[in-house]
């Protein structure tokens, strides 16, 4: 063995100290693996110019990552069976619902930037020449897979071997339930409820049970110990049981429909080895072998068609097309926009608008059976689906992907050749999507440059409407009006006029030129009256704006859509310069460009004010009466632009991030807006 020899061009060869500071990681690494350090072989391999392998995996206090901790141990022991220098590498980011109702669930999404940094840094200073990447959670995927690619583009630019990466999901949890016996404590107090709370409660108590049910069956049980219908002691035993139930690990983030989503569109890009997307269980030894003899394959004939940015440029437009498909995450709009920008790639909205038309929506979320997570993952366990190959083959029916594009395992055409049908439970055809296009669409007018709206069902309910308007600054004042005790609606309630409704009800609902029809509202009748009568008729609609939670004021938290029993109607609209939780079968509008903070007009929108929402042509404008056909027209900009809220709730805003740690706050300053993905703003 000639020592430290410049035949393989790599810096850490040809220097003296990097071996011997690396010798004791590996042989750390080792020894967490249940391997024998064997210091002759690692020098023998480090010298011979053996791949070097970051696995990365979640630290323990990362609930998706869970299981992530043994796989990596496999993995360790897979690579050295195949003469690779394994290292071992613990990640730490915040969790989003670890954090859920902290001022911390203001850092979890920029924890995917600082993700990037980190692992970014990381490849660059120990010279790494790939990475296997384990988990479940979309920010610490999407933050390393950002990493990787600047780095291998970095790596290209120096014309030096590229860089390689492998991304194995942990295993999707099983369905939680509670067991017959853990029921038993509830039938004891259905006497004592009434019938609809009764109603409530237990039917909540045979649904699936995770964190979100945990909170509706608790808020159920404080209803009725509030109204003197149980006692305490009642309370807390039977808030005990589901807790432990909903802490199993089936019922952890990992397993939820967000990540299912992550899991299909980071195999889209072709970084997940074929098979090992999605299942109940960990790959199997024959699995892991193929996928790390794959990798360690590539290194060592430096195949550029598989070093990671190239994966990601061949299969961007193939991602955007499975998120698409998959419901349009609005976290994954976002880490779209992050990903192409690490390429030097911009996606335009007319590009995404083309693709959200066309593409249907083809995979369903079947709660009643546990969720489209483990449900999908049993069923790919037992052959009735092929992951992702099966929703790509769909796709490839239509021509809606590039089926040349390559993967880990080969290009596409070639994957799917193999792959199962859609077999309309969770994965379905394009003669029979669950929705004729993906349910998203762009908005623009006088309130905005750009937003995301996302419709769970049918959008005729809420197309071409003008909006009651209520604003909340902040989601901590939005949260606190859903517990008060005229919920969400209270304050427009309280200040929304007579004629206001009324005039809201005839150009929604109302035959032109009506005025008093048997069975239809009157303008002589009272304003309680007619707002009685719009609700119980799902004829109310109402747009509430939580404002300034865009990522420069707040870090873009995610903002939960309340049900009807926090006091939100029928046909109801949450709008959010922020985030919005991923699921739901309502209508949501996020990502609203300009944020508040910096001027946008979201900030000057008055409770009682009317919008208009016409999603066909992306219309999202402040609208006041005029004369005309439609009998409104566009307030405009510049007079929105000096309304007097707008500059009181700037200089709130500025006053809450002064709150903030002052690391975050650094951050904050160094992103773009979410039309550009909260990406590191450019020089």
């Amino acid at each position: 063995m000639k020592m430290h020899s410049r035949r393989f061009r790599d810096p850490l060869i040809s220097q003296a100290r990097p071996y011997t500071i690396l010798d004791p990681v590996i042989e750390e690494s080792l020894r967490f693996a249940g391997i024998r350090p064997d210091r002759e072989a690692i020098l023998e391999r480090f010298m011979a110019g053996e791949p070097r392998v970051a696995v990365i995996h979640g630290s323990e206090d990362h609930p998706p990552s869970l299981g992530s901790r043994e796989l990596a141990r496999r993995v360790i022991r897979r690579l050295w069976a195949d003469d690779a220098l394994p290292i071992g590498v613990s990640h730490a980011i915040p969790c989003e619902e670890l954090s859920h109702g902290l001022l911390g669930s203001h850092y979890a999404f920029l924890g995917r930037n600082v993700c990037a940094s980190n692992v970014a840094a990381l490849m660059e200073a120990h010279g790494y020449d790939a990475a296997f990447v384990l988990g479940a959670c979309d920010k610490m995927f999407v933050g390393c897979l950002r990493a990787l690619v600047e780095a291998d583009l970095a790596r290209q630019r120096r014309k030096v071997r590229p860089l390689y990466a492998s991304f194995i999901p942990v295993s999707v949890g099983p369905v939680v339930r509670l067991t017959e016996q853990e029921r038993r404590p509830f039938a004891l107090i259905r006497e004592k409820l009434t019938p609809s709370e009764a109603e409530t409660l237990f039917g909540l108590i045979e649904l699936p049970i995770s964190p979100a049910a945990y909170e509706k069956i608790k808020d159920c049980l404080d209803r009725a110990f509030q109204k003197r219908m149980i006692l305490e002691s009642e309370k807390d035993v039977l808030e005990g049981v589901v807790a432990r139930r909903a802490a199993s690990h089936g019922a952890n983030p990992g397993s939820w429909e967000a990540a299912l989503v992550n899991r299909l569109i980071v195999a889209a890009f072709g970084l997940v080895p074929r098979g090992l997307d999605l299942s109940l269980h960990p790959p199997g030894d024959a699995a892991l072998a193929r996928a790390v003899g794959r990798l360690v394959q590539g290194i060592h004939r430096r195949e550029r068609r598989i070093s990671v940015s190239h994966l990601v440029r061949m299969n961007m437009q193939n991602a955007v097309t499975v998120w698409s498909a998959t419901g349009g995450s609005p976290s994954w709009q976002l880490h779209i926009h992050y990903l192409a920008q690490a390429m030097g790639v911009r996606l335009s909205p007319a590009m995404l608008g083309r693709k959200m038309s066309k593409v249907p929506r083809l995979l369903s979320f079947d709660l009643e059976d546990g969720g489209a997570a483990p449900g999908l993952a049993a069923e790919t366990d037992g052959g009735g689906n092929s992951g992702v190959d099966t929703l790509m083959r769909t796709l490839s029916e239509k021509r809606l992907i590039d089926d040349r594009a390559v993967t880990l395992d080969g290009p596409w055409m070639h994957r799917i050749t193999d792959a199962r049908s859609a077999n309309g439970r969770y994965f379905h055809s394009t003669m029979t999507p669950t929705l004729p296009s993906s349910g998203l669409s762009g908005l623009r007018g006088n309130l905005c440059a750009g937003a995301l709206a996302r419709n769970g069902g049918d959008p005729s309910p809420y197309d071409q409407k003008v909006y009651l308007a209520e604003f909340f600054l902040g989601r901590e004042a939005f949260v606190e009006a859903q517990a008060g005790p005229g919920g969400v609606l209270d304050r427009l309630r309280k200040k929304v006029t007579r004629d206001d409704l009324y005039r809201t009800w005839l150009l929604n609902w109302g035959p032109e030129g009506a005025t008093d029809r048997s069975g239809d509202p009157s303008p002589a009748w009272t304003r309680q009256r007619l707002w009685d009568y719009l609700v119980e008729g799902g004829l109310l609609r109402v747009i509430v704006f939580v404002g300034g939670e865009g990522p420069r004021a707040s870090g873009m938290p995610e903002i939960e859509i309340p049900g009807r029993d926090a006091g939100l109607a029928h046909g109801c609209v949450i709008a959010t310069d922020g985030r919005v939780v991923f699921g739901g079968n309502g209508l949501s509008i996020a990502h609203v460009v300009p944020e508040a903070i910096a001027g946008g007009a979201i900030a000057a929108v008055r409770t009682g004010d009317w919008v208009y929402l016409g999603l066909k042509k992306g219309e999202f404008q402040v609208v006041t009466a005029a004369s005309g056909r439609r009998g409104f027209a566009a307030v405009p900009e510049p007079e929105l632009a000096q309304r007097p809220e707008k500059a009181k709730r700037i200089l709130a805003l500025e006053r809450r991030r002064a709150h903030f740690l002052p690391s975050v706050r650094v951050v904050l300053d160094s992103v773009s807006s979410a039309m550009d993905g909260v990406s590191p703003k450019r020089a």
